[in-house]
């Protein structure tokens, strides 16, 4: 038997292993569709003695009504952007809730 041939086994093996442990992932990024979307709100929380802020964002997907979600990002000490601020929302169209967010840049 060739040498490569268990190589090349061993690699296919975890690339499936891989795509398997990250398909919801995987099929988010061919998936997903993206949109405007704007920043409507800021939830606070304090976990272990930290005041953590979570942002509310508003979006309109294709062919659906505009939802709020709160997302998973947080930020701490203070919202670090103000209400009304502009973002990016790339969401599942299968699942309206599943969002991802991407944020203008900072300048100081």
């Amino acid at each position: 038997m060739p040498e490569f041939i268990p190589y090349t086994l061993l690699a296919l093996f975890s690339i499936g292993i891989g795509i398997y442990l990250f398909k919801d992932t995987v099929r988010f990024a061919f998936k997903s569709e993206k949109t405007e979307g704007r920043i409507v709100n800021w939830m606070s929380a304090n976990e272990k003695g930290k005041k953590y802020f979570y942002p509310v964002i508003e979006y309109t997907p294709k062919g659906g009504e505009t939802l709020r979600v709160r997302t998973e990002d947080r930020c701490n000490n203070e919202p670090m952007y103000v209400v009304g601020t502009a973002v990016s929302v790339k969401y599942d169209p299968s699942n309206f809730k599943t969002i991802r967010v991407e944020y203008p840049k900072k300048t100081s």
